[in-house]
């Protein structure tokens, strides 16, 4: 298909609405290929040829050189390179020399890692017995996996809940364990991959204690520190292979801004309806197209209405898939993507992935996916190979896609972001230190793996009686284990299952609960509409029934907020500028009912739910009286807030972070500053590492915050510029001029950045 052609086309059709603000063209790419010295055994390079690999590329020659050689690594290349085979060979060829050696793969997702078992097995040479082993594995296979299995694919939420503190089942596999590999690495960023450091330590230790020193290799797409977040994953140095010499047809990446709605509020047609339009005139023409979706609500959406609209014989070609549904459904999926029975799925992140998902022709993005990394990992999932191909972001209303909608130049030329962890996070490092104590009694000799931070940790647990001393070692003094009660996705609360006309729907996390499946709450699954009818917090389990509402529902939320240190401070002008740490309460007290389409307020609801509280790191900004005074008092809140927002949207241009894992308060005083204060802080228990970069972004913050408020063109504020879709107070009070006042006050006197 002719994608120039198409896009013309779109323009002109009078049922899209949308306006084509910009195509960017991605050149067709040749391959470059390698030979290996030594060359593959010649079992391997016969399997190697029926699956049509005559000769490697070139990047994928100089992974496999540094892994054989035993050097932990890192291997960077987009999409589709063929980073799989870079790691599947060198493993193949260990075993092949020895039988008895066994390797380890690490997935975030399930799907992944059954995608990848089917590849490993596609080599069908003997004594190489791949297996996948996680939450859907039946309990007799698990033990023949432990016994015979060589090559194991799980993720690391098994690794830190069903391997290592079993680990004495698995004693021969780790004592023969040659290497891990850890795929998708961009991935395990923030709180998640805080986590996942801290799980690889404890593996790495019990892999000693077993006499093993497994190489670690580490697998990516584009990001902007690569070497530094695998050596912070594991530990140890690690070597960058980074290039990609796979092929790749050319590829038009289109930019379509949703139409006004109201020139005076800055509304836009909401993005899941233009995408729907889009999905369902790509379908029509054949073209096999994945959409990607900030969320699982979104996901639903867009399958319902595409459904409702879609002529009858295509209406089973069509599909969603997303996080929470059973595994029996998200395998049946995965199946008819990949035959291409499927001419249009809706997804979240959870297909962002490496997935094969067969011959893709078109990617739709429901709204900027937070980073520019996830952003190239998207549109890369259509036209792999030599196939001409299309991407499609559709913006949101928030500020960073009318940034990107504004400044398309910034989407294809800024550099990839850094991603962060913080290892050193006290309360993952104590979550961790005691699952460790549990594996293998603790000694002194355990901070040379699990790092300095963990004979701190050892110390608090001991004060709190979760470990005691005997002979020299601390051992784990509780009578549960602890590595269940620790969720490594999130900052804690577990997970909840969703139960509704009498079976399982599926599951949410303990964070989402009270926000998002609260009693009256609608819940989304499979395109049809739920109600919440009670949560059982001690069972953790969230009954539903079905009903067809046409309404959708928004938590309101109270919060106060205590400065519990100050690590660093300065002045910005007359500002105090601060980074510390934070202990945040937050309480949902109630909702509002808004009509599906308008978002017209239909009712409040008022709740007596449980507050949360953590203790976390943040950033905050001191506003002296001089500055306030530009702003009527009746204002300043609103004021405040509105900068709040804009500040925190604004946060993915200067930090590697997804407004979603970031919070904020705005008050026109605070009992601790004595003033009116600005926080924004992250969204985790010890935070993720995010603040000491946005801190050291200073001024460059808060221009950029102008910025956004100057350039959008609505009169009183809109969730382009200071609107926020997740804010706890239903976006009230705000004032777009009243911050615009403060940040231009606050500028005016010359600051260093």
């Amino acid at each position: 298909m002719d994608y120039r052609q198409l896009t013309t086309e779109w323009t002109e059709n009078p049922d899209l609405e949308g306006t084509l603000v910009h195509v960017e063209r991605v050149a067709a790419r040749p391959a470059i290929h390698a030979d290996l010295d030594p060359p593959p055994p010649p079992a391997l390079a016969r399997r190697m040829a029926e699956r049509g690999i005559e000769r490697p590329y070139r990047h994928q020659v100089r992974g496999i050189d540094s892994i054989r050689a035993g050097h932990h690594t890192v291997l960077v290349s987009g999409t589709a390179s063929g980073k799989s085979l870079t790691y599947q060979i060198p493993i193949v060829e260990r075993i092949l020399a020895e039988p008895r050696t066994t390797a380890l793969l690490l997935y975030p997702t399930k799907a992944l890692a059954q995608d990848q078992l089917r590849s490993f097995r596609r080599f069908e040479l003997p004594g190489v017995d791949a297996a996948t082993y996680d939450g859907d594995t039946p309990g007799q296979e698990r033990v023949r996996i432990r016994k015979h299995a060589n090559v194991v694919l799980t993720n690391p939420d098994m690794l830190h809940v069903g391997i290592l503190p079993d680990h004495g089942r698995w004693a021969d596999f780790l004592h023969r364990l040659s290497v891990v590999v850890v795929d998708e690495m961009h991935t395990l960023r923030g709180i998640f991959g805080t986590h996942v450091a801290l799980v690889l330590r404890r593996l790495r230790r019990l892999a000693a204690h077993y006499g093993a020193q497994p190489t670690f290799v580490f697998s990516t797409a584009t990001i902007g520190n690569p070497g530094d977040l695998a050596a912070a994953l594991c530990g140890l140095p690690v070597e960058v292979i980074e290039g990609d010499d796979s092929p790749s047809g050319e590829k038009l990446v289109a930019l379509w801004n949703p139409p006004l709605s109201d020139t005076n509020t800055g509304r836009r047609r909401s993005p899941v309806a233009e995408t729907t339009d889009l999905l369902l005139d790509l379908v029509r023409r054949q073209v096999h197209t994945i959409v990607f979706t900030r969320s699982r609500k979104s996901t639903e959406l867009i399958y319902r209405w595409a459904k409702q609209r879609v002529s009858p014989d295509l209406v089973d070609r069509i599909a969603p898939y997303r996080g929470g549904y059973l595994p029996t459904e998200r395998r049946l999926i995965e199946k008819r993507l990949f035959n291409g029975e499927l001419l249009g799925v809706i997804a979240t992140n959870a297909l962002e992935l490496g997935i094969d998902v067969g011959a893709l022709d078109a990617a739709l993005l429901a709204t900027f996916p937070g980073t520019l990394s996830a952003f190239r990992q998207q549109i890369g999932r259509a036209g792999r190979s030599s196939q001409h191909s299309l991407a499609v972001l559709v913006g949101g209303e928030d500020a960073l896609d009318q940034y990107f909608m504004a400044h398309p130049e910034e989407l294809f030329a800024r550099p990839s972001e850094a991603g962060v962890i913080n290892p050193s996070n006290p309360t993952v490092v104590d979550a961790h230190t005691g699952c460790a104590a549990y594996e293998l009694p603790l000694t002194l000799e355990d901070r040379e793996i699990l790092g300095l931070e963990s004979e701190e940790s050892a110390t608090r647990l001991v004060a709190a009686e979760h470990l005691a001393l005997r002979n020299g070692r601390l051992y784990w003094a509780r009578r549960y284990r602890p590595a269940p009660r620790i969720d490594i996705r999130t900052s804690g609360g577990g997970t909840y299952t969703l139960t509704g006309e009498g079976r399982m729907l599926g599951t949410v996390d303990g964070w989402r609960a009270n926000r998002d499946a609260h009693a009256g709450a609608v819940y989304l699954h499979q395109g049809e509409s739920f109600v919440v009818d009670r949560t059982d917090h001690r069972r953790r389990e969230i009954e539903l029934h079905r009903a067809d509402v046409d309404y959708y529902t928004q938590a309101k939320e109270e919060m106060s907020l205590e400065i519990l240190d100050q690590k660093a401070t300065r002045r910005l002008g007359p500002a105090g500028h601060y980074l510390g740490g934070l202990r945040v309460e937050t309480q949902v007290i109630g909702y509002q009912k808004r009509r599906i389409g308008s978002r017209e307020v239909l009712d409040t609801v008022y709740l007596d739910l449980p507050p949360t509280r953590f203790d976390t790191e943040g950033i905050w900004f001191t506003i002296p009286e001089v500055v306030t005074a530009v702003v009527p008092s009746f204002d300043l809140l609103g004021a405040l807030h509105a900068a709040e927002h804009a500040g925190i949207a604004m946060l993915p241009l200067l930090a590697i972070c997804d407004r979603w894992d970031i919070g904020g308060l705005s008050t026109d005083w605070h009992p601790q500053t004595g003033m009116a204060s600005i926080f924004i802080y992250e969204g985790f228990a010890g935070g993720a590492g995010i603040s000491p970069i946005v801190y050291e972004a200073g001024v460059r913050h808060l221009r950029a915050t102008l910025e956004a408020i100057r350039r959008c063109p609505c009169e009183s504020g809109c969730p382009s510029c200071v609107q926020s879709p997740k804010c706890g107070n239903l976006n009230e009070p705000l004032s777009k001029s009243g911050a615009e006042a403060l940040l231009q006050k606050l500028l005016a006197t010359e600051v260093n950045p």
